[in-house]
């Protein structure tokens, strides 16, 4: 069987072990904290927030890109300017969802903060790729 890869899954593959591992708790928390968000727990929310931004800003932010190809740690580097930014928008959100009254405003709030997860876990999963599919097709094929 011939497979043919794309850029994007060459990006995928080349990550080193240690990216993919710290990409895989992100995306964990990520879903974790989106269950949080779907029982409307918000003390477990405050709390799977935390725990989340910090993994972001002590262990990914961390990660050694210079081992990388050019065009893939620039590739990483556009992906991590977006989780910051979707970080700061989810701050925001859960700080509005703190100081929310008014049951209407509140479910607006868990709705804006359960996007923007979404967009998060997709960034983790456009990271992460489908490495894991494309090997066990060459193991298969």
């Amino acid at each position: 069987m011939l497979i043919i890869y794309t850029n994007f899954d060459l990006f995928t593959l080349m990550l080193p072990k240690e990216h993919n591992q710290q990409y895989q708790k992100l995306s964990q928390l990520l879903n974790q904290l989106q269950e949080n968000v779907l029982e409307r727990e918000l003390a477990k929310i405050l709390a799977t927030n935390q725990e989340v931004q910090q993994l972001f800003e002590t262990q990914i932010i961390n990660l050694d890109n210079s081992g990388l190809d050019q065009p893939i740690a620039s590739q990483v580097q556009s992906y991590l300017t977006e989780i910051h930014k979707q970080f700061r928008l989810l701050n925001v959100d859960v700080s509005f969802l703190q100081a929310s009254r008014n049951p209407q405003t509140t479910q607006t709030r868990l709705a804006n903060m359960s996007d923007r997860l979404e967009t998060l876990k997709g960034y983790c999963l456009s990271i992460l790729g489908q490495a894991t599919s494309k090997q066990n097709q060459e193991e298969t094929g």
